[in-house]
């Protein structure tokens, strides 16, 4: 009686304990999808790709260059702690000031920011770089900082001011992979690889520019690293030996790790030089005694690196893996410690919401990835191999949802479990002969409102009306009618809302409208200049909205067939087309653009533009409620845009 009793009062406080930690983290685990928002959006999904990682000074943060900015992670915890964001572009190189009051940053917009550490705030920022910044590197006085751009040019930089001191022009016109100051700043060695199939490690003057030596190796760099102390470079590349030690103030040649069939192409040294991690695209990180050159430990056995840090304790190595992981290693026993998670690694190229606007199913590269749009946590991934999904579209009750791409299908599958359902292909001697000729058969899908028909169109030409047969254990129904009135690639297919009508556009300029039930052509709307890339029906369905690569929107009156007002000349090369649930707005993305755009209906005029993607939006999509816009892109994440202020200004 008394265990019962005891069990009996302290039920409650477990179920209070439970609940708090519990709560504290999940909403902990989900902070970061509020950091480093651009103006209007209300969260996102992803972290970006991860492009290369460095250890603060101190030991208490890990700094991740992604495709969207900078992720500051505590060490300790792992968590998440601040993203930086100041680029308008992929960043591709960071460096700390030995004294880690600074971090600066290069990126693919030719921009270079020098951030606050304390307060991640910007101190400077430098404009007027050239195809992008490949390489950054501090001077151990902490004063200036060299930086290294894709035109072949060294910039020597104010470490304060971010002005420019000297550029240094690199005369063999070598891909620089390593750069370090002497210890008195005098002197800057590059190490890098020409087009003449050689390697060097050069010796620049920092007062005057002047090259004063240079050294051949003869290895093809995929990577160096110089010791912390900058006495030793370590070199890696394609020929054998793989892995090479110089001495950098006498450039001599001081040993080698003899071992044919490897490649390493991202190398660190430990704080103290005594040892060396190196990582390559298929084979293992691997951990090394310099001294001895004798291997300690192969890690990550298998997974593609993009980089690697070495922690300044020395206890763990941080490898950023292609499938979006960040691994901890630990460095006395070989053995995985942690696992970072959340960055992506690859292009989201479609997005739909599920009708009961609980989910968001975004298509990239051979998967399909599930998001719960009220936690934002990563539900699951779904597999669709061998295929960039490029069209995704939920069914009207949410059951299946169906995915077109480069795997010349459409396919079907469980909207609940992700399960694969089957697929259509239609008449298979034509199928095959398109694969030779064009791999990507189906370019747009669209659900009949009834959720009975499944309309596709295809770079054969044709429009296909397919049997979805609800109820059944077996979905994939006949093949219910073929349109072949285009005379190119059919680009977009869209079901009127009641769903009476299909409309079809196309690269051959035309729109074509197509009478569902009776299953034939009705009208074919011309007045593009070019190919025609989508389209869209407003909600009541009294309005069609194209876009073409002539750079115009047209909104076409249904009842008509005219145009409701002259073409927005301005819209430029429109790829995605959506119209707000009341069909006030029409929101329209370009296909090289970072932008969003909202158009007036009634006018046509620009009333708002969304910015925040540092890539190219590929996809726009309005949650069932019409109080929120995704967006996915280029740059690896999906942003959630609230849309209260333009809906109701």
């Amino acid at each position: 009686m008394k265990v019962l009793n005891l069990i009996l009062n302290t039920l409650p406080l477990i179920s209070i304990v439970f609940f708090f930690t519990f709560y504290s983290i999940t909403a902990f685990s989900q902070i970061h999808n509020q950091l480093g928002l651009p103006e209007g959006a209300k969260a996102r999904l992803g972290k970006g790709r991860i492009e290369q990682i460095k250890y603060s000074p101190d030991g208490k943060y890990l700094a991740v260059a992604t495709s969207i900015g900078i992720w500051l992670y505590d060490v300790n915890t792992l968590q998440a702690v601040d993203l930086l964001t100041g680029h308008d572009a992929p960043v591709t190189s960071i460096a700390f000031s030995s004294d880690g009051q600074t971090l600066v940053s290069g990126g693919a917009d030719n921009i270079i920011i020098f951030w606050d550490t304390e307060t991640r705030k910007i101190k400077a920022k430098c404009v007027g770089f050239d195809k992008g910044i490949s390489l950054l590197t501090f001077s151990p006085s902490g004063d200036m900082v060299a930086c290294m751009s894709r035109s072949w040019f060294i910039e020597l930089l104010n470490a304060r001011t971010g002005k420019l001191i000297k550029t240094i022009k690199n005369t063999s016109n070598s891909d620089i992979y390593a750069m370090a100051f002497s210890p008195e700043d005098d002197m800057l060695i590059t190490v890098g690889y020409s087009e003449r199939n050689t390697s060097f490690i050069e010796y620049w003057d920092t007062g005057t520019g002047e090259l004063i030596r240079d050294i051949l190796i003869e290895t093809n760099i995929t990577d160096a690293a110089f010791s912390p102390d900058n006495k030793t470079l370590a070199v890696t590349g394609e020929n054998s030996p793989p892995l090479q030690f110089w001495d950098v103030k006498t450039g001599k040649h001081l040993k080698s790790i003899e071992k044919s069939g490897v490649s390493y192409e991202y190398i660190a040294f430990s704080q103290d030089g005594s040892r060396l991690v190196t990582g390559g695209a298929w084979e293992y990180v691997s951990l090394w005694d310099v001294s001895t050159v004798d291997q300690l430990y192969n890690m990550a056995e298998g997974e593609p690196i993009n980089s690697v840090a070495y922690a300044p304790d020395g206890r763990t190595i941080a490898c950023g893996i292609d499938d979006g992981t960040i691994q901890i290693w630990d460095t006395s026993t070989g053995k995985l410690q942690n696992t970072i998670r959340g960055h992506l690694d690859s292009s989201i190229f479609s997005a739909a919401f599920s009708p009961d606007g609980n989910t968001l199913a975004c298509g990239a590269a051979s998967k399909v990835l599930f998001w719960h749009l009220h936690t934002y946590e990563h539900l699951k991934t779904t597999k669709e191999p061998h295929c960039n999904v490029v069209d995704i579209e939920y069914s009207p009750d949410g059951k299946i949802f169906v995915t077109v791409g480069n795997s010349m299908k459409a396919r079907l599958w469980d909207g609940q479990t992700g399960r694969f359902l089957g697929s259509f292909i239609g008449n298979h001697e034509k199928y095959f002969y398109s694969a030779y000729r064009n791999r990507e058969k189906f370019t747009s899908v669209s659900f009949s409102p009834d959720g009975g028909i499944l309309a596709t169109g295809d770079t054969d030409n044709e429009v296909c009306l397919w049997e979805i047969r609800t109820g059944e254990q077996y979905l994939i129904g006949e093949q219910l009618a073929t349109f072949t009135d285009h005379a190119e690639t059919v680009t977009s297919v869209a079901f009127s809302p009641d769903g009476k009508m299909l409309a079809s556009g196309s690269l051959d300029k035309t729109i074509r409208l197509w009478d569902v039930k009776a299953r034939k052509h009705l009208k074919e709307i011309t007045g593009h200049e070019k190919g025609v890339n989508v389209l869209a029906f407003s909600p009541d369905g009294k309005i069609l909205a194209s876009s073409s690569e002539d750079g115009t929107l047209r909104l076409w009156k249904i009842d008509d067939y005219e145009l409701s007002y002259a073409p927005i000349a301005d819209a430029g090369n429109v790829k995605a087309l959506a119209f707000s649930s009341d069909g006030k707005l029409l929101t329209s993305i370009n296909s090289d653009s970072k932008y969003i755009n909202f158009w007036n209906v009634q006018t046509g005029k620009l009333m708002h533009t969304f910015f925040g993607h540092t890539q190219t939006i590929n996809s726009i999509v309005y949650s069932p409620d019409g109080k929120t816009l995704a967006s996915v892109s280029d740059d690896d994440t999906v942003l959630l845009w609230g849309l209260d202020s333009i809906l109701n200004p």
